[in-house]
This record gives C-alpha cells, structure tokens and sequence, in this order.
C-alpha cells in the first residue's frame, strides 16, 4: 500500500499535469474533504504548481529563441537529402513526455519536497525557541511568585510577560497596566521592567508602575531602595529616583520628568487604605472609581469644589459612600449608568 506521505502529492501532481485518471481523481476529492489540513496542503501545491508554470512559460520563451537560432547550425551540419525528400522528425522511442512537462514536473517535486520541509522546520522553531509565560488579573488584583523569588502584585485588567529564561540569564518583564514589584536582590542581573519603549532598572527594590496612563506615559513611584528610568535608546539620558518620588515617562516627547509623590492612595488598589486630606469631592470620585472598578457620577458641576477629609481602611464602596454622603449631606440614586450623586453642592 502506498504512504500518503507520497501517494497524495503525486496524486495532486498528477492531477495538475491533467494525467490523474477519474478513479484517481475521485480519491483525491476524498482525500482534500477529509481534512481541512488536506485542504490547505493542496491549496499550497495548485500555488505552488500556477508559479512553476508561469516561470517555465517565460523560459520556453527564451528556449524557442535559442531552438531557432540553432536549427540552422543542424541543417550545416545534417544536409537534407539530395531526393528532394523532406527530413521527418523521429520521435524518441517510447511514450515520454514532452521535455517542458518534465521540467515542470521536476521543479514542482523540488517545490512539494520544500513545502512537505516547511512543517518539520515550524515544529522545530516552536520547540527550540524561548517560549514566553504570561500572567494576567481578570476583575481583581492578583499576586504572583515570579521565578527568582521576588513579587509582583497586578492591578485588574493588568497583565505581565516574562520568558522561561527569566531568573537564568535575565529578569526582563513586560507589564501592561498597573503593577506593584517586590524584587529580590541580586547584583550579577539587573530586573527590568519593559513597558513599550520605557525601561525601568533595579537590582532589588520595592516600587510601583503605572503603564496605562494616557498618552502612552508611564508613572513609576518608588517605595524603597532605588530605580533607573529610561527610554529604550536613550539610556544614557535616564535618571535615578529616591523613595517618595515619581517619574513620569512621557513617550511623545521622550521626556523624562521627576517630581515629589503626592498622590497617598497610588497603592490604594492594593492595601484599600484611603486617605483623603482636603482634597475635592470631583478627585475623590475619580479614586474611588479606579480603585473599586465603579461608575460613580456627580449630578452637577457645583459638587465637584465640594472638599473631604477622611481615611478608610478596607471599607466596602459602601460604607466609603454612606461616609462620604453623611459628611457632605449628599444622596444617591443608582441608575443603568451607575451610582448618582446629588446635592446642594458646596460654596
């Protein structure tokens, strides 16, 4: 019994060169149907057979050119007959083919041997190349243990990529969103944070990473020890901040900008401890709704100057409310919209 490995692309061949018989041809529909990889197999030949074709009609025309041009040297040197009879021209005994369908059909084995190669090639780049490990927070924050001991605690929605090499020859990380690193030392290699064209570079530290800022910024608040911020192809250019500072990373205009830290609730999604201190009732909502992942909405302009000063300490959105509503005297109504707050508001 013949191996499809090379019943079924000489069976396509066949077909292509118009010699398959009916019987073949009925075996090969079967076959193609049978699969969608059959399918897709046959596809790449038909392609594959369409160039060969293409090609060897543009060389058949430079080989005509040479046919004529050489006819002439073979009459020198194979004179007609002195009966007057024409020479015939006597066919190569046996039933072969004509010398253009062989090469054709020499090229196209050539071509089905690279494309039955293609497959044996993907397989081993799969199985030999760096595979990557994602870890990704759904509606909450999730912590994870990476590789080398140190942790990263993910804000929701966040996800964080690192390959199986991370802790070997490298601790590079790739973070979307929000992240909270805990690193373990080490001086031989360097953890690198990657958020698109921004690096940030410790040795050990404990530090915070916004990389879902607008704009394609970046905010990195550090807790501890020290972090080098940077862009990708400015290194030199970086800059190094100390606990209770903030860089922003502003990707439009590559700059790089280091202030004081005043904003006491950026980990605020990961302890739930809020402290507001005199600050407006308009940013108030806005950390509430980052924090618990809700749609709070102020009825009027006339509440957003409205001031709070209080601290909550793993509350529920709530009991944070009933806080807020009974300290400012303020109702609320939930709507398909989200939460409506609404009052006289404040002068």
């Amino acid at each position: 019994m013949n191996s499809n490995d090379t019943y079924y692309p000489d069976l396509i061949t066949r077909y292509l060169s118009g010699e398959a018989s009916q019987e073949e041809l009925s075996a090969l529909s079967a076959w193609i149907q049978s699969d969608p990889a059959h399918a897709a197999l046959f596809d790449d030949f038909r392609k594959t057979w369409q160039g060969v074709v293409a090609d060897q009609i543009e060389q058949q025309l430079d080989l005509d050119r040479e046919w004529e041009a050489l006819v002439p040297k073979l009459e020198t040197r194979n004179p007609k007959p002195e009966t007057g009879e024409e020479s015939k021209v006597i066919p190569i005994a046996g039933d072969r083919l004509p010398w253009q369908v062989i090469l054709i059909r020499a090229s196209l084995i050539a071509a089905i041997s690279l494309v039955l190669l293609i497959p044996s090639w993907i397989a081993y780049r799969y199985f030999t190349q760096t595979k990557m490990v994602r870890i990704t927070a759904s509606e909450g924050v999730l912590e994870k243990i990476l590789p080398d001991g140190s942790l990263v605690t993910l804000n929701a929605f966040s996800s964080l990529i690192y390959s199986e090499e991370y802790g070997k020859t490298n601790r590079d990380v790739e973070l979307k969103g929000e992240g909270y690193f805990e690193v373990n030392r080490d001086s031989l290699i360097p953890f690198i944070v990657n958020c698109s064209n921004s690096r940030i570079e410790v040795l050990g530290t404990s530090f915070y990473v916004d990389a879902g800022q607008p704009g394609q910024q970046v905010e990195v608040i550090l807790v501890e020890g020290s972090v080098t911020v940077y862009l990708e192809e400015a290194r030199s250019t970086g800059k190094t901040i100390i606990p209770g500072e903030k860089a922003r990373i502003t990707q439009a205009d590559q700059r790089i900008v280091v202030t004081p830290n005043e904003n006491p609730n950026f980990l605020a999604w990961k302890t739930f401890h809020l402290v507001f201190l005199d600050d407006r009732l308009d940013m108030v909502i806005g950390t509430l709704n980052k924090i618990y992942q809700a749609d709070i909405i102020l009825a009027s302009e006339n509440l957003a100057s409205c001031r709070l000063t209080a601290t909550f300490d793993q509350q529920s959105l709530e009991s944070v409310l009933s806080v807020i509503m009974a300290t400012l005297d303020l109702q609320s109504e939930t709507t398909p919209s989200g939460i409506v707050l609404y009052g006289k508001g404040c002068d």
